[in-house]
């Protein structure tokens, strides 16, 4: 079965019978992947924008103002 999670894909594979984990415990799990993605997104971000040359203009510098 493929599992598509936002960026990732990945192959997984089923196995008939009891799983070795609870659903809760599958939940938690999930829970945690995505989040983990979501924060590596978010520091990429913020490193290509820290690193970033911005353009902008300030207002003339008027001496004895």
């Amino acid at each position: 079965m493929t599992v598509h999670i936002e960026e990732m894909t990945s192959e997984v594979t089923v196995v008939e019978g009891e799983l070795p984990l609870s659903p809760k415990q599958i939940d938690k799990l999930v829970k945690l992947v995505v989040s983990c993605i979501a924060d590596k997104k978010r520091e990429a971000t913020r490193s290509r924008e820290a690193t970033q040359l911005k353009r902008q203009s300030s207002a003339p510098f008027e001496p004895g103002t």
